[in-house]
């Protein structure tokens, strides 16, 4: 009678264990990091029961767009100008066309995890305009320039495809955020929640958000407004979480 209620003892024992293993393979997770001001850090963190996969988000880049004289001349009326990963700008005449001028502000990257697995992480980003031009020399505050609707002045937030979502806060119908509602907003800056979606494919998987800052040589007087200016705008992942939402 005893061997026989250990034995049943014991199987009970293993099936609690193996509907445990299994729950787990399953099991809901989250991470989140929040960074001071200045930060400039990856934000990492591993899934509690899967140490395989590890989400990453290398979130804060500062877009520069440096005008010269020679940009800003009667010559280039008409011109648009995008900001470059140098800070040097591109020019683009006739047409406004962010999209072709994107540069790469954010990424999220899966390592490992079950294949088809999938995991949506959300970035809460801030968006500033370091007054400064990011060191550069200015003639007199950037926060003090009057921009008028003429010159254009904004910055577009693109995902890299469907997969990743700006929120209507940082990119408004793709209209962008106008470079001095970005001033007005100073420190506190403009803020929204970028969405990333993640499906593993055993290996790795990066997603990005994209960014294009613009200003035009309009037919305003701009010689003196804008010329010898750099405009710097700080993008900041201020957080990051991920959950595990479906398990293919």
């Amino acid at each position: 009678m005893d061997k026989k209620n250990t034995m049943l003892l014991t199987v009970i024992a293993v099936a609690t264990l193996l509907v445990a293993v299994v729950g787990a393979t399953f099991a809901y997770f989250a991470i989140s990091t929040d960074q001071g001001a200045s930060s400039k850090t990856t934000i990492t963190g591993t899934t509690p029961e899967n140490v395989s996969s590890a989400v990453a988000l290398t979130g804060s880049k500062t877009l520069k767009l440096t005008l010269s004289a020679e940009n800003m001349s009667s010559a280039n009326k008409g011109h648009y100008f995008y900001a470059t990963e140098s800070g040097t700008p591109g020019e683009e005449t006739l047409a406004s066309t962010p999209k072709s001028h994107l540069v790469t502000v954010g990424t999220a990257t899966l390592q490992g995890g079950a294949e088809g697995s999938t995991y949506e992480c959300k970035a809460q980003y801030k968006v500033t305009v370091l007054k400064d031009g990011a060191g550069e020399v200015n003639e007199g505050n950037i926060s003090d320039i009057e921009f008028t609707e003429d010159d254009e002045a904004v910055l577009f937030l693109y995902g890299e495809d469907t997969s990743v979502t700006v929120p209507t806060e940082l990119n408004s119908e793709d209209a962008g955020l106008k470079l001095s509602d970005i001033i007005t907003a100073g420190e506190s800056g403009k803020t929204g929640e970028v969405v990333f979606k993640l499906v593993s494919n055993g290996s790795s998987v990066n997603k990005s958000l994209k960014a294009a800052l613009q200003i035009k040589n309009s037919e305003q007087q701009q010689e003196g407004r804008l010329a010898g200016k750099t405009f710097a705008v700080n993008l900041e992942a201020t957080s990051f979480t991920c959950d595990a939402v479906k398990a293919e």
